[in-house]
């Protein structure tokens, strides 16, 4: 079922994935590996480096003709994502043609690290698998794999694993392989939680993979995690409270894939829970920015975390194991993908009403934000350039701005007129 010339993480790596974890250097020499044994459906894409040096980018694996066409793609997407000059009946047009984005964010925080040994096996499946569930999802789909969003986090904590574990994992929960100790693999070097920066790109990590997924305009993405280990696994609906900004559509389509998920998770008799403990709140969250940007942003969770190492023993005396957390991630990715592209057209449609609605169908809606000069002209300038990073467009005024009817956030009215070198910023 998959390509000879392709090789498995566990023939690449030389031992059976899951057995250890893996360092950052060697999930991309894999990556690099896939691009040179399987060209014909996938290709690396740099975005940065993270401030220890270490290389950050991502996978672009589809069919051979999709990939040949990816600029194609790249337009009719934004297209999709620009009401002002796309059509709804445009819209429905280009979603019949065009391939949807899954893009999928593997091991933000380094010490949950299961999750960059499945981004290995995820690769595999679609790069080297030959069955017709796999070709079906490369025709419909373009997969943005990022195998480590948090190298030098994940570095840490598998080096400190390597010292840590003996030649067997020992299970018990009191040993020094189950104490991780400070600062952890959490944070990135600056011991920055780089799950709360994708809204204000304070490190080079953020502002290199917001600059790249803003390239891709993608329909679905998905930030996989782990919890500690006592739990089980978690995927979406979100619990309560989501972001009022967010339309409706953001539940709907939870729904869909949490049921696409389960009916997965049931097949293998695998335990996994919904709407509870993670929500939809935060803007600089892996699944709130993304769904603020049009897409199905998710979180999925497995139990595992820093705590778990190789293998731990849980309270009820099963053993849970690094190769058994990352099945799981494998399980809901290839169930995310397969989602997709039963609803591909749909979601593609939903995701132009997203731009259409709040561009075009909302008439109570701010006008505009006016920031006028100040004495701190560097925070000023600072917002304006963060404001641009997101792709929001701001304009400046080169002579007198007359803006009757302008308030501030408690409602107070403001002059009637600003100065020259006043940012607007349309509201709609």
């Amino acid at each position: 079922q998959y390509r000879p010339g392709v090789p498995s993480p566990d023939a690449f790596l030389g031992w059976p994935l899951g057995q250890r974890f893996t360092p950052h250097a060697r999930i991309i020499d894999y990556m690099t590996t896939l691009t040179e044994t399987g060209p014909d459906r996938c290709r690396w894409e740099s975005y940065g480096r993270t401030w220890e040096d270490r290389p950050l980018g991502y996978l672009v694996i589809s069919s051979p003709a999709n990939l040949g066409r990816l600029d194609a793609i790249k337009s009719s997407l934004a297209a999709l994502a620009d009401p002002e000059q796309t059509s709804r009946k445009d819209a429905a047009r280009l979603a019949k043609e065009t391939p949807a984005v899954v893009w999928f964010s593997y091991n933000v925080h380094g010490n949950e690290a299961s999750t960059g040994e499945a981004a290995m096996a995820v690769a595999y499946e679609l790069v080297g698998g030959t069955g017709p569930e796999i070709l079906s999802l490369l025709d419909s789909l373009v997969v943005i794999l990022d195998p480590c969003l948090n190298p030098d986090g994940r570095d840490r904590y598998v080096s400190w694993q390597m010292q840590a574990v003996g030649r067997q994992p020992d299970p018990t929960g009191s040993t020094w392989e189950h104490a991780e100790p400070w600062p952890g693999g959490r944070y990135n070097h600056y011991l920055f939680d780089l799950n709360r920066d994708w809204a204000w790109l304070s490190q080079p990590e953020s502002r290199g993979r917001v600059g790249a997924y803003r390239q891709w305009h993608p329909q679905v993405h998905v930030d996989f995690h782990e919890m500690y280990p006592n739990s089980s696994y978690f995927f979406f609906p979100a619990a309560e409270p989501i972001h009022v900004q967010l339309p409706q559509q953001v539940r709907y389509w939870a729904d869909i894939y949490g049921r696409g998920n389960a009916e997965a998770f049931d097949r293998h008799a695998w335990s996994y829970f919904t709407a509870e403990s993670f929500d939809l709140l935060y803007p600089g969250y892996g699944d709130s920015w993304p769904s603020l940007q049009g897409a199905t942003g998710m979180t999925y969770e497995q139990a595992g975390h820093g705590l778990a190492g190789r293998a731990f023993e849980r309270p009820d005396g099963t053993i849970l194991t690094l190769r058994e957390r990352l099945r799981h991630h494998v399980g809901a990715s290839l169930a995310t993908l397969a989602t997709t592209r039963r609803h591909r057209e749909a979601r593609l449609i939903d995701f132009h009403a997203f731009f259409d609605d709040a561009v075009n169908r909302q008439p109570d809606a701010t006008l505009a934000y006016i920031l006028p000069p100040v004495a701190d002209e560097g925070r000023r300038q600072e917002l304006v350039e963060l404001l641009l990073a997101h792709g929001i467009r701001v304009e400046r005024a080169t002579g007198e701005l007359k803006a009757p009817g302008t308030r501030n956030y408690d409602g107070e009215p403001l002059p009637a007129s600003f100065p020259a070198g006043t940012y607007v910023v349309p509201g709609r």
